[in-house]
Order: structure tokens, then sequence, then C-alpha cells
């Protein structure tokens, strides 16, 4: 395990903090990005305790600023990320007509332009060492649509799109591409959502009757990183209580 090293970026909260949890539970090497809450990233550090784990300030979007993680994770832990995971994104929810250039801008360059750069920065490592693992974190909204966040949706949808590019052109160098999509996850990201009308309805419509835990995510990025994973690429995993089956 002591080459195992995962990059998560968004580990400081809600799915991202469960993902980085659960991979130091399994003896990886943990380097999560947090945006700008340096308070929360550090307590999540005190919390985690003596582990091979480190916060970096990272803000997606910036092609200097993935060089610049790169090289602050490799002075760390002496080599680059083989296992990564692309976690973090924003959620501006807003009617359509009234998204701005500057926020339509913002969301695709941090949840989108952001994971395309992360992985074409180490997928020449991956592809020389003949191994990589990379997991994209998706969402119901980008295979249904949203209403009052299509910025977010599209950039969801891309993610899907671009990790079966991904898988078709890299999979023959044992790096596997996977997207998860989840529905309504417990996390502050929905906190707002759910206290609206809208959200109350949209609770009544989940087949099993309650969302998701940010646990239940981790293991499933776990399953998709670990070696019981060799064929598995390009897929698209729902978890979402039945809300979409597509």
């Amino acid at each position: 395990m002591k080459d195992k090293l995962l990059l998560i970026t968004g580990g400081s909260q809600g799915i991202g903090k469960a993902i980085v949890l659960e991979a130091i539970n399994a003896g990886y090497k943990v380097a999560f990005t947090y945006n700008s809450n340096k308070d929360e990233a550090l307590a999540f550090l005190d919390e985690i305790g003596d582990k091979e784990v480190e916060a970096f300030q990272f803000t997606l979007g910036k092609r200097d600023n993935v060089k610049r993680l790169l090289l602050d994770i490799e002075k760390r832990f002496g080599q680059f990320p083989s296992y990564l995971v692309n976690n973090a994104a924003i959620l501006i929810q807003k009617d359509f007509e009234t998204i701005s250039d500057e926020e339509w801008d913002l969301v695709l360059n941090t949840n989108l332009t952001g994971v395309f750069q992360i992985v074409q920065e180490l997928i020449v490592d991956m592809k020389k060492n003949n191994f990589g693992r990379i997991v994209n974190i998706s969402s119901i909204g980008g295979q249904v649509g949203g209403n009052l966040a299509v910025h977010y949706a599209t950039t969801k949808a891309g993610l899907i799109s671009f990790s079966k590019s991904m898988a078709k052109i890299y999979s023959k160098y044992n790096v596997l591409t996977n997207c998860i999509a989840p529905g309504l996850v417990n996390t502050k990201m929905i906190e707002k959502e759910l206290d609206s009308d809208a959200g109350k309805e949209k609770l009544k419509t989940i087949p099993v009757g309650k969302i998701t835990e940010p646990e239940e995510i981790a293991n499933l990025v776990l399953f998709l990183l670990s070696e019981k994973n060799t064929t598995m690429t390009g897929q698209t995993v729902n978890i979402n209580g039945g809300m979409y089956f597509g």
C-alpha cells in the first residue's frame, strides 16, 4: 500500500470527506484539496490524526493551479497520484434566464474544465506506469437535466461523456475511468434545496424513501479504485435511491 497515493478534490466536507476517511481506513495515502476554508480543512486533519494525509488549498479551472498542486503533492509524498477522484464542484441554483456569462463560466471552469486539466496533467504518468484509477463524481442532474441549475447539470453530463472518452483511450494502459451519478445526498450542498417546497416534494418521489448518505458514495468509490476492479471502465454508476434507472 505504500505507493497508493490518492488525490481527492473537494475533500474537506460532504462526499469528499467521506471518501477521504474510507480511503485512509483502506490504507491509502491521501492528498485532498479545499477551496477557501482553511480552518475547516485543518480541523479535519486534526480529526484524522497521525495518518499519511495532507490538505492542499486549490482553485479549479486554471492550468497553473493544477501544475502547482501536483508539484506540491510530489514534494510532500515523493510521487504523483495514481488514483484520482474528481469530486469538487460548485452548484449555483438560478433560473436559466438569469444566469450570467460569468456564472456560466465559473461553473463550467470549476466542474468540467478543472477535471480535464487535472486528468490531462496526470494521465501521462499513469500511462507510463501502465496503471491508473480515475473516478469522476457526476450527478443525476447530468442524466435528466436541471431546472434551477442548468449550468451545473450541463457540466455533470459532460463528466459522463468525458469518462467514457478517457476509458476508450486509456483502458488499454490499465487506466480505468468511471463515473458515479448520485441523486440527493445528505450534504450541505442540498440543504437549501431540501428546505424548499420543491425539495420536499422531490423527497417524496424517491422510491427507497430516503436520500443517500455520503458514506455510500465513498464505499462505491473505494471499490472502483480497488484491486477488486480490473475490468469495469467507462461506466456511469447510479446511486440515487431509484430516482432514475437509465
